[in-house]
């Protein structure tokens, strides 16, 4: 199968006023950008234009092909939706007895603490509300606070500023409309490095998940059963189940990636109680040959390739741009919206400013008129305020060079006193107890030399509690690490927080140690 790379833009029109203006889905995948420019009316959206580009290998080039686009096609830098490029480290659904966007707002981090396996503190998370009979479902997704800092980098460095970053598989939320297949049904969106899934019930989206299975395991699983280089791997894979040698390498292949979709389809049964209907795809791999007929065979359902008249064949390709844009340009309370917080959005609307911008001129030089005898000294302290803010700023960037985007210095720095501080608690909580060397040497010991084990970070959470982040080979390693520091007479308890495959076939851990 040939893939075209385009520019490609779509037009409609039915006479309708629009009022809202123009918003854009942008959509940063690790093998491609696609960008969806909508128009929102009062009573109707129009998608404007779609955009297709290669995803470059570093974050630099990245920005870079970011500002090209926007500044070529003249595309609105600020009403953005965009959505992160990881995996969530944790979905959670948290139920209340009501449905008030305001209510969950507060209460919900406290019932998050109650049963998530991570402190809701060290890590970034959001909600999106779902109604239901008797209240409410908040579906929570965690993430790690370098997930969506990478992100604001890139796009920063790219001359943008999102209002919306959210999670892509949510955003498909927006699409409720366009789906009139029988309910329950599931939208799978399979890229290169994620694969997501979005059920959809007669109220809606209902439950998401998300799995690293996706189409680059199954292309490099290809090269190295038939040791070709990846890009032919690629191709053979777009080829799909054709001819018997090929096809049974590819059929191989796809084994893991099928078995996850089986194993969430069953979930999601239990979870609606109902037996799923339909099973609709998106994303690079539903373009693959012949895979529609082979899932629905495999799964004894009806699946087919996600279809939006507005996007025509290109559905599979846009599907999460559009929606993100979609999402973004109706965002209401109860949305998932993590530009909270460290990471608040503080930029202004240009669109409402270049609508308005004669009256607001006006207006200004009338108020200026009416202020200028009494306004002198509020202009001097604004100067004044102006310059010191900007001397904060400089200080904290002196402080931390590292640090490529500071949105808010004064609670940067803040933050980065109150680390110090628990540091500082933390040696005299385990002053006459283990040392941090100490307990170094303990983990040391207990693994065997054998075991291929990278750690990544050993985070001391306080005088009780050691966290390890690391890699190693497989998933039997992870159970020999864990076995091993249990059998330490220096802990009291070892927990198995996470798991997950990373790249190069590694899988990621994270190991929480309670001393004795």
């Amino acid at each position: 199968m040939e893939i075209r790379w385009y520019w490609d833009a779509q037009l409609a029109s039915n006479g309708k006023k629009w009022m809202y203006g123009k918003f854009v889905g942008l959509d940063i995948g690790t093998d491609s950008i696609k960008v969806a420019l909508v128009k929102r009316g009062l009573k109707d959206t129009k998608l404007l234009q779609t955009i297709r580009l290669r995803t470059p290998k570093s974050s630099e080039e990245i920005s870079e092909k970011i500002k090209t686009v926007f500044t070529e096609n003249s595309l609105p830098r600020t009403d953005i939706a965009t959505s992160l490029p990881n995996n969530p480290i944790s979905i959670r659904v948290l139920s209340f007895p009501f449905s008030d966007p305001k209510k969950i707002e507060q209460v919900y981090e406290f019932e998050l603490e109650n049963i998530s396996t991570f402190d809701p503190v060290d890590k970034f998370h959001g909600h999106h509300i779902v109604k239901t009979e008797n209240g409410s479902e908040a579906l929570v997704s965690m993430f790690e606070n370098e997930h969506i800092r990478d992100l604001i980098a890139i796009c920063d460095e790219g001359g943008v500023d999102p209002k919306i970053v959210t999670f892509g598989p949510l955003a498909f939320s927006s699409l409720d409309g366009f789906l009139t297949q029988e309910r329950p049904l599931i939208l799978i969106d399979i890229g290169a490095s994620r694969m997501s899934f979005s059920l959809f019930d007669k109220g809606g989206i209902k439950r998401v998940r998300s799995s690293s299975k996706a189409g680059d395991a199954v292309t490099e699983s290809i090269s190295r059963t038939l040791s070709v280089s990846f890009e032919e791997a690629e191709a053979i894979k777009f080829e799909g189940l054709k001819g018997y040698k090929v096809g049974v390498v590819v059929e191989e292949a796809l084994g893991p990636l099928f078995s996850e979709i089986k194993k969430t389809v069953q979930f999601f049964e239990m979870e609606v109680k109902e037996e799923i209907k339909t099973v609709l795809l998106s994303g690079g791999m539903s373009l693959m040959a012949g895979i529609t007929d082979y899932l629905g065979k495999e799964l004894t359902k009806d699946v087919k390739s996600l279809f939006i008249p507005e996007l025509g064949d290109n559905s599979p390709l846009f599907a999460e741009s559009f929606a993100l844009a979609l999402y973004g340009s109706a965002l209401k309370k109860g949305s998932l919206n993590l530009r909270k917080g460290e990471f608040k959005y503080t930029g202004k609307n240009e669109e409402l400013r270049r609508i308005f911008v004669v009256p607001a001129v006006l207006f200004s030089i009338l108020v200026l008129l009416l202020l200028y005898h009494s306004g002198v000294e509020y202009f001097e302290r604004k100067d004044r305020l102006v310059e010191m803010e900007a001397q904060i700023e400089r200080t904290v960037k002196d402080t931390f060079p590292d640090v490529r985007v500071i949105p808010k210095p004064v609670a940067f720095m803040e933050s980065e006193v109150k680390k110090v501080r628990d540091q500082l608690g933390l040696i005299e909580g385990i002053r006459g107890g283990s040392t941090p060397l100490e307990i170094l040497k303990h983990i040391s010991a207990s693994i065997s030399p054998s075991v291929k084990l990278t750690v990544n970070e050993v985070n001391f959470v306080d005088d009780a509690t050691v966290k390890i982040l690391g890699k190693c080979g497989s998933y039997d390693e992870v159970a020999k690490i864990e076995k091993a520091l249990s059998g330490s007479e220096a802990f009291k308890k070892v927990i198995r927080d996470s798991t997950e495959t990373a790249v190069n076939n590694t899988v990621k851990f994270q190991i929480s140690l309670l001393l004795k």
